[in-house]
């Protein structure tokens, strides 16, 4: 039997019952739904605000060939929709050379609207700064030490 129904049934009137019906209708419409996907050394998550969050092991060295897959996989689970890029590296994560030569450049953006990074180490920090200055992505480009300010900037970008 129907949830309303048994509800009328139980005594609830029929106009909280349209109201009820009503927003879960609304509801239903408005949600998002998050897809999370993990590969190698990171996890890859559409969240409900519709932010691409990229969270990487902890003592990781993102290679490569991991970059050029998390293109693919942006590509995939976005239907070749461009995102919102929220980075966040686990403790003592790191990027090889030519992983970051690839995501400055055109191929390794063409999902990318801005890429934020939360940074967790003075380390991690100096690589964001070395990475923004001299691989100069093509798209816009933050480090930040907070997660609540980095979403704060890519949604006043996006």
């Amino acid at each position: 039997m129907p949830v309303f129904f048994l509800l009328y049934k139980s005594g609830f009137s029929s106009l909280f019952l349209l109201f009820l019906l009503q927003t879960t209708s609304y509801l239903m419409s408005h949600l998002e739904i998050t897809k999370e996907t993990d590969h190698n050394g990171f996890r890859l998550t559409i969240r409900p605000d519709g932010i691409m969050q990229i969270s990487l092991q902890s003592n990781y060295k993102l290679t490569l060939a991991d970059a050029e897959a998390m293109v693919k996989l942006f590509g995939e689970m976005g239907n070749g929709k461009k995102f919102l890029l929220l980075f966040l590296p686990g403790a003592d994560t790191s990027v090889a050379t030519e992983a970051r030569y690839y995501a400055s450049g055109q191929e390794a953006n063409k999902y990318t609207i801005a890429s934020a990074f939360v940074v967790k180490t003075i380390a991690q920090k100096l690589l964001g700064n070395a990475y923004v200055t001299f691989n100069k992505p093509i798209t816009p480009t933050r480090i930040f030490t907070d997660e609540t300010e980095a979403v704060k900037w890519l949604k006043a970008i996006g």
